[in-house]
């Protein structure tokens, strides 16, 4: 029985190492590069579809908890070692997959705030609050995932925009005013 409540006391100080420190800082992957100059994905525990994976830290330590847990049970009751096993791993996979259809849950329910010029550029309109001269740089405001957003822009066709009007991003060069021309 010492060996299934050890496995048990496993799972459980990798849930509150995971619980405390994290892990979930990234749902989708980070490029690596190495000195040879490859670059390689690496996934954190989470699948494409930006879910948990089956086989990441938490899924893992539910499993090892929820295996050792059953296993000790079943030699309470006097069941032998080989039975006490083959049901503790059958129990982990059941709560581990479990654990792993309720955190896919959680992880679906997140929404993200950030702002990224695609979305910028799918804005039905903008409004100019500093007139956009013909060479040079004026502000609009548009709204998008309910922030009000300030930003430098450009007129897209090179005419003046007066303050006031109403106008559509057309392009979010990275690190330049946005283009915009007057609808």
């Amino acid at each position: 029985m010492l060996v299934f409540v050890a496995i048990a006391l496993t799972g459980v100080i990798f849930l509150i190492i995971s619980a405390v420190f994290g892990g979930d800082h990234d749902v989708g992957s980070h490029e690596i590069s190495f000195e040879h100059g490859l670059d390689h994905d690496v996934d954190h525990g989470y699948d494409a579809a930006g879910g948990v994976s089956p086989f990441s830290m938490r899924v893992i330590a539910i499993f090892l908890t929820s295996a050792g847990a059953v296993g000790a049970i079943c030699r309470y009751y006097d069941l032998s070692y080989a039975m006490s096993a083959f049901l503790g791993v059958v129990g982990g996979f059941i709560f581990g997959a479990l654990g792993w259809q309720i955190l896919r849950l959680f992880y679906r329910q997140q929404a993200s705030s950030t702002v990224t010029g695609e979305d910028l550029t799918k804005a039905d309109f903008a409004e100019v609050k500093t007139a956009i001269p013909a060479s040079g740089i004026g502000q609009i405001c548009v709204i998008v995932k309910g922030q009000r957003q300030y930003l430098p822009a450009r007129a897209h066709d090179g005419n003046p925009v007066e303050e006031g009007a109403s106008v559509k991003i057309m392009a979010c060069p990275g690190g330049d005013a946005v283009l915009v021309r007057k609808i």
